[in-house]
This record gives C-alpha cells, sequence and structure tokens, in this order.
C-alpha cells in the first residue's frame, strides 16, 4: 500500500516504520477515532503482524473502543484459526448491528 519493498530484516528492526509512515492507521489514531475491531494473522507475510500490535496499543491509549483478535497460525486471509475467525466474524456482525443497523 505504501509503495515501497520492506524486507524482513526492516520489518524486525523496526526500519519500516518511516516507509509506511503516509498509510500506518496507527499514526491517524486519536480520542475521536471510531470503535474498532480488528483481527491479524501472525503469519501474515503482506501486513508486518507488529503494526497490528501497534495499533492496538495506539487504540488503547486513546481510550478508543477496540477488539482485537489475534490468529496465530493464520497469514493474511486469516484462513488457518477457525475457531477464532468465527469468533471475529461474530464480532463483527455486533459491530453492524451496533454501528450500521439495517431496517
Amino acid at each position: 500500500m505504501a509503495g515501497v519493498t520492506l524486507t524482513p530484516e526492516e520489518v524486525e528492526s523496526g526500519e519500516y516504520l518511516e516507509k509506511v509512515r503516509d498509510v500506518s492507521a496507527v499514526d491517524w489514531v486519536g480520542p475521536e477515532s471510531v470503535p474498532t475491531i480488528m483481527a491479524y494473522g501472525e503469519k501474515d507475510k503482506v501486513a508486518p503482524f507488529l503494526s497490528s500490535v501497534r495499533l492496538d496499543a495506539a487504540l488503547t491509549a486513546a481510550g478508543v473502543g477496540h477488539e482485537y483478535f489475534v490468529l496465530p497460525h493464520s497469514g493474511h486471509g486469516l484462513q488457518d484459526d477457525d475457531d477464532l475467525f468465527g469468533q471475529y466474524m461474530e464480532a463483527a456482525e455486533r459491530y453492524l448491528d451496533t454501528y450500521l443497523p439495517v431496517g
């Protein structure tokens, strides 16, 4: 999304943060941010998992209501943790019922 290549070494060292600053959700979090639901696969090779840890910390620090699901066996598609994925989808349904009710 940032249009740059990130190496595993940059992700591990944290150097990647400067490269993705313009598209990083964590840099846009504040007390007025909307309630959030998020799920991340620990084996994600598309979006560095550590970015989700930073986002969770930023939402917590800003006092933003959120639910954070970590899927330890999954990649970007959240494909290998059926029970946790089901919990995430149930939470997403609750979120939609609360903030975008139909009917």
